[in-house]
């Protein structure tokens, strides 16, 4: 019994020393912003907009897809009712704008905190960490590969609503 057991102990060692040392996408980006002479409080700022502008532009995505439905559904029969078709259009246009008013807020904010030297630096890091999908050793096995960190800057374009924050630039 012992016999087995010492060769999964050698193939495990090796992963368990590299799990210890791993940074999370989050650490990484909490010690970046720490790097450029962020506080604790500020950065805990950062994080804040970022989740707040996260979860409002999901629901944004969400009220769109359900407009989307219904207009599919208002233009089914043979001679739709344009009335309806035309408000759920209106909508639509009115959840976009809600959507980027969000984004373009959240952007301002970020870069009143960062600062305008650090924020190009900052956009590229999250659009990195968005690109990869935080497909990074500490993340591995992770069912789900929705952002941490990072937020949302354009209309999403996929179906998770996660777009990167340098696309707004």
């Amino acid at each position: 019994m012992m016999k087995r057991l010492i060769p999964v102990l050698f193939l495990l060692l090796p992963v368990a020393l590299f799990a210890q040392n791993a940074q999370g996408p989050k650490d990484r980006e909490s010690a970046m912003l720490k790097k450029w002479g962020l506080s604790d409080s500020q950065v805990s700022q950062v994080f804040d907009i970022q989740k707040n502008a996260r979860l409002t532009v999901r629901q944004d995505v969400v009220q769109l897809r359900l407009l989307r439905a219904q207009m599919a559904k208002a233009l089914l029969p043979a001679s739709p009712n344009m009335q309806d078709v035309n408000g759920d259009i209106a909508q639509l246009a009115q959840t976009r704008a809600d959507m980027m008013k969000t984004l373009v807020g959240a952007r301002v904010q970020l870069r009143q905190i960062i600062g305008d030297d650090n924020f190009p630096a900052y956009a590229r890091f999250v659009m990195r960490l968005h690109r990869h999908g935080f497909r990074r050793p500490a993340n591995f096995g992770r069912m789900d590969h929705s952002p941490a960190g990072g937020m949302a800057m354009d209309e999403p374009t996929g179906d998770d609503g996660n777009d990167d924050i340098a696309q707004g630039q």
